[in-house]
């Protein structure tokens, strides 16, 4: 269908065009149209990003001091929409145009056959995400191996649908058998459920409660843990975590309340009897001889005590355990994992965040090895709030979670472990994490300082995707990467599963407060 003539001067970037009449309708923000090359007759697709309407009788300047009422300007008046070139369509996908297009050539607008062949995706391994936002007859696929393997962010200021994109992908993920972790820290996925799928939720407080190995923890977890130690009880703690590791394969918490309490006694005045009683089983046991005392001699008693409080602390979580929950049960084929963190303490949610990512990655990496009794199942991670987890460098603050989510960002891709990150402050982002994320999906974003720290962070996304993010409608989001064919507007499709996370509506809570009243 013919829409309009190319006018002006064209590049191989760019054209505009005057509407042919009768087309206004068909033209619009993010329709895709076509056009003829110039000396081979490739089809060029591009897609229209502005609309300028320009009155030729009257100057801007003019226009700008002129009162409502006093002169009509529908005369002379012709709106010229600017198209952004993307390519010819060859059998490995869109190609940059080489001869330019001449102007009075013919502008169509581009067919839904046209666009399903340049859009699709082998079937098998494809997620459908949603619809063209201009046109609902063409659906959008996503390929499963690049979004998966080369990592993705679904990025979005507050209430404009991060969410609920994400338990779109995850039904898509569910559907290809697909093995996913997803922490949530706001129990919006907790109620997904799937007929032929399993869904296995563990909490912090709950019956089935996730559980983390205390001798896979650092003294970096454990001062993200306890964040009023001091340095001299984070020196005792690293002298006791490295006897620890020397002398046991496996211990939990109360082995090192303990080894605290011993040191307690040897360190006080007072009971000598008892502290000879501890000492002489202290050096018998297995420990060196002398080495318990020599650690009492080195630390005050009350950095001792302080120390042996905030271990009973931690004991008190009842996550950090001799043994953590088992990684094959963690992670399966056919299988959506919820780590609930909607009842958890920041600090322990990083750390169980750091560990199990820790362990998924390590044993896939062992695996790749040949190593017999790893996790053979590749797995996906769903991070988010990610900022919290893998904030920008600049920040003092510990984050255990930061290194770990690295990792997997940059070598991930090689041992079968693929990351998602979730985040409504993509400005707070550790920029080595989002650089590596290969898809974006970005919804509606504002926020001045996010939109310049995307363009400066991710390749694939340009000027005109990140102008066009104030004037995305809920529901809607760009989609740009290695995991489309070409950027694209998307209407997010309806989910089939239970929608966790939506807004309250207060005023109807306040009515019904009345009435109970």
């Amino acid at each position: 269908m013919s829409i309009g003539q190319v006018i002006g001067s064209t590049t191989l970037k760019a054209f505009r065009f005057v509407i042919k009449e009768g087309a206004e309708e068909h033209v619009k923000r993010d329709e895709f149209v076509s056009v003829a090359e110039s000396v081979t007759g490739n089809s060029i697709i591009g897609v229209i990003k502005e609309i300028v309407i320009s009155n030729e009788l009257l100057p801007d300047e003019f226009g700008r001091d002129m009162r409502v009422g006093d002169i009509i300007l529908s005369e002379g008046e012709y709106p010229v929409p600017m198209v952004k070139v993307l390519g010819y369509e060859t059998p490995h996908g869109l190609e940059p145009p080489r001869h330019g297009i001449k102007p009075g050539s013919m502008v169509e607008l581009a067919s839904d056959e046209q666009l399903n062949r340049i859009l699709a995706q082998d079937a098998s391994k494809a997620a459908y995400i949603g619809t063209l936002a201009t046109r609902e007859s063409v659906p959008v696929y996503l390929d499963v191996n690049e979004l998966v393997s080369r990592h993705c962010a679904v990025l979005a200021m507050t209430g404009a649908g991060k969410s609920y994109t994400v338990g779109v992908l995850i039904e898509e993920l569910m559907k290809k058998k697909g093995a996913i972790v997803v922490f949530d820290l706001h129990g919006e996925f907790k109620g997904m459920q799937f007929e032929k799928s399993q869904v296995r939720v563990y909490g912090v407080e709950s019956d089935s409660r996730i559980q983390v190995e205390v001798s896979a923890l650092s003294v970096s977890d454990y001062a993200n843990l306890m964040t009023d130690l001091t340095a001299s009880q984070r020196d005792l703690l690293d002298e006791l975590l490295g006897m620890a590791y020397r002398f046991y394969e496996k211990y939990d918490l109360e082995v090192l309340r303990n080894i605290i309490d011993i040191l307690y006694d040897l360190k006080k005045e007072e009971g000598q009897k008892k502290a000879k009683e501890d000492a002489k089983k202290a050096d018998t046991g297995i420990f060196p001889e002398g080495v318990l005392r020599s650690m009492a001699k080195k630390a005050s008693l009350s950095t001792i005590g302080a120390l042996a409080r905030r271990i009973k602390r931690l004991e008190r979580i009842g996550v950090f355990k001799t043994h953590g929950t088992p990684l094959k049960e963690v992670v399966r084929a056919n299988q959506l994992t919820v780590i609930n963190l909607s009842e958890a303490e920041e600090g322990v949610s990083e750390i169980i965040v750091a560990a199990l990512c820790r362990n998924i990655f390590d044993s896939r990496k062992r695996h790749s090895k040949g190593d017999e009794g790893e996790l053979e199942t590749p797995t996906f991670i769903v991070v988010e709030e990610a900022h919290t987890f893998a904030p920008r460098a600049y920040t003092e603050l510990i984050s255990p979670s930061r290194n770990i989510l690295r990792k997997i960002a940059r070598e991930g891709r090689k041992f079968g472990v693929g990351l998602c990150i979730i985040s409504q402050r993509p400005n707070k982002l550790d920029a080595d994490v989002l650089s590596q994320c290969n898809t974006q999906v970005i919804m509606k974003i504002v926020n001045p300082s996010d939109q310049e720290y995307i363009r400066q962070s991710v390749e694939t996304v340009t000027e005109d995707i990140i102008r066009d993010l104030p004037g995305l409608g809920r529901g809607e989001a760009v989609v740009a990467g290695s995991a489309v064919k070409m950027p694209v507007s998307v209407k997010i499709r309806q989910r089939e599963t239970v929608v966790g996370g939506s807004d309250l509506d207060v005023v109807e809570l306040w009515k019904a407060q009345v009435k109970e009243g």
